[in-house]
């Protein structure tokens, strides 16, 4: 073999072994241990995402801090002295690390920035000289890694509930160092999390949108669901929205006036072709949805949130005109939180509309129309999970035999519903499962004071009559009980055993009161047993 050939191809070999290893970093720093040419394909990756929530242990970020503290010009290091700031080591580094930053959480820089600055600042400090050194110092070194770095891929902003501890971002950004905004140009993947009116909140929106113009998921979170985001700030973020080129997928978790909606969706309407994850919460205006976003776009998802409101009225109006022939897009439909039985009539809508392309649905809350427009026209869903009443149950059954394609199925009961359900209704429900079923996620659990006089039915009875009844080969199942004892777990044994051993993993929220011999017994036959109680609170 020509050895100049092979000294040619090292560096992309290298780099292929090294990103490899990119969640690796203990393989990562063994490698940039090899020569000179491995440490500099590999330090680029290490720096990458150093305020990963992993790395926070054994004082890392102080070091971290530190290490980005000897990249600073000798005047800034000074500067910081004269804030009595213990710096001792000044070494200069032999990266110049803030050029490699990537990814950014904000949160745990400023953890990070909190804990370097109380570990090496001379105490002697009152409460509002202490906070103004802080910020001056977080000034310094965070405009200082903005500003060097080659550009971030990945941001996450959010607030401090400790106003002492709050720190990037929460200095009074200064639109004329350009450098700094020019650090968010490359960004793929925004996220920010701030009360709705934060102080600059309307100035960081405004020039993202001047700067960012490549972000494909955009998440914008602002805790208090009861405050309304003022029209200065909607107009700003809306922007932000409009000039994105290639935005895939969009979730905003606050509420906005009704005013509000038509900019929001205008604004949407430069993302037709490339939107396909849309997540929103509290939006009651339904139609405006229907008519002005989904008859055009392209969705694969479409989720809609609502929180509980106490006496809220909601009157959506009448139903929207659609034309003949219209189909939407959506694959998934994800209504989640409070329920809401007003809007039902125009999710009956979007699931009539969208048809066979629908694939999956998830429902706090059903009715009988819903349920059987569902049956009529989602020919093609493979993903059912809603939350079902005594007073439907029967209708559920019927509708459910007829999902020839359903893959995954979760049931919940409502926490209100005081009717039980009976072993005839577990019964027929076993029996009504599509013979296509994979998973079932089911609970069985029922108020204890409603148990059947006659025959003594607990969760425990139920999960009999279920399994012996079901002629479906489940490869997975989930059952939410009161106690999972050892009668309960030789059922799922002899299922597990009746059909041959397709029962690979069974998860359980319920009270473990089995013996370690019938456990031993049961993983004979069910690979996967899962406790996930804890999971569920």
């Amino acid at each position: 073999m020509d050895s100049s050939n092979t000294l040619f191809h090292i560096p992309d070999c290298v780099n292929e072994i090294i990103y490899y290893l990119i969640d690796d970093r203990k393989a990562l720093f063994s490698c940039a241990l090899v020569n000179r040419l491995w440490c500099r394909a590999v330090i680029p990756l290490l720096w990458r995402n150093v305020f990963n929530n992993h790395l926070f242990h054994n004082n890392i970020e102080i070091k971290i801090i530190h290490t980005y503290i000897k990249c600073l010009p000798e005047i800034q290091k000074l500067t910081l002295i004269k804030q009595n700031i213990n710096l001792q080591d000044f070494k200069p580094a032999l990266f110049d690390y803030p050029k490699y930053l990537r990814v950014l959480n904000c949160l745990n820089f400023d953890n990070a920035l909190y804990s370097w600055f109380n570990a090496t600042i001379k105490l002697s400090f009152d409460i509002t000289e202490y906070q103004n050194t802080f910020l001056h110092c977080n000034q310094i070194i965070s405009q200082y890694i903005l500003s060097h770095s080659t550009g971030l891929n990945a941001l996450h902003l959010s607030y401090h509930y400790t106003p002492n501890r709050s720190c990037f971002m929460h200095f009074p950004l200064d639109p004329s160092v350009k450098e700094i905004w020019h650090a968010f140009s490359e960004l793929t993947e925004l996220h920010i999390n701030f009360p709705v009116n934060t102080l600059n909140i309307s100035l960081l929106y405004e020039k993202l949108s001047l700067y960012s113009h490549n972000i494909q998921k955009l998440n914008i979170t602002s805790p208090g669901t009861h405050l309304f985001c003022q029209p200065e700030i909607c107009k700003h973020l809306f922007q932000l929205i409009n000039s994105q080129r290639n935005l895939r997928s969009l979730s905003v978790f606050f509420s906005w006036p009704n005013s509000q909606s038509p900019l929001f969706f205008s604004a949407l309407s430069n993302q037709f072709h490339s939107l396909r994850h849309l997540e929103i919460t509290d939006f009651y205006d339904i139609p405006l949805l229907i008519t002005s976003y989904l008859s055009s776009f392209n969705l694969d998802t479409l989720k809609l949130i609502y929180c509980y409101k106490l006496n809220l009225q909601i009157d959506p109006g009448p139903l929207p005109f659609i034309s003949p022939g219209s189909q939407f897009q959506i694959k998934n439909l994800i209504i989640s939180g409070a329920h809401y039985s007003a809007l039902n009539p125009f999710f009956s809508l979007i699931i009539k509309i969208t048809g066979s392309n629908l694939q999956k649905i998830f429902f706090n809350g059903c009715d009988i129309a819903l349920i059987n427009t569902i049956a009529e026209y989602n020919t093609n869903l493979t993903y059912l999970s809603t939350i079902i009443n005594y007073s439907i149950f029967d209708n559920f059954l019927e509708a459910l035999s007829k999902l020839k394609k359903l893959k995954y199925l979760e049931i919940k009961k409502l926490r209100n519903d005081k009717k039980k359900f009976t072993n005839r209704m577990i019964s027929q429900f076993a029996k009504s499962i599509p013979n296509t079923l994979e998973e079932l996620n089911f609970n069985l659990k029922t108020a204890r004071h409603i148990f059947e006089n006659d025959l003594n039915l607990t969760d425990q009875g139920h999960l009999y009559i279920f399994l012996k009844d079901c002629n479906i080969p489940l490869s997975k199942l989930t059952v939410h009980m009161y106690e999972l004892n050892n009668d309960s777990l030789n059922f799922l044994i002899d299922y597990a055993v009746r059909f041959g051993g397709s029962l690979k993993e069974l998860r359980y929220d319920a009270e473990g009161r089995f013996t370690r011999d019938v456990l031993l017994k049961a993983e004979k036959v069910i690979p996967f047993i899962t406790d996930i109680t804890e999971d569920m609170y």
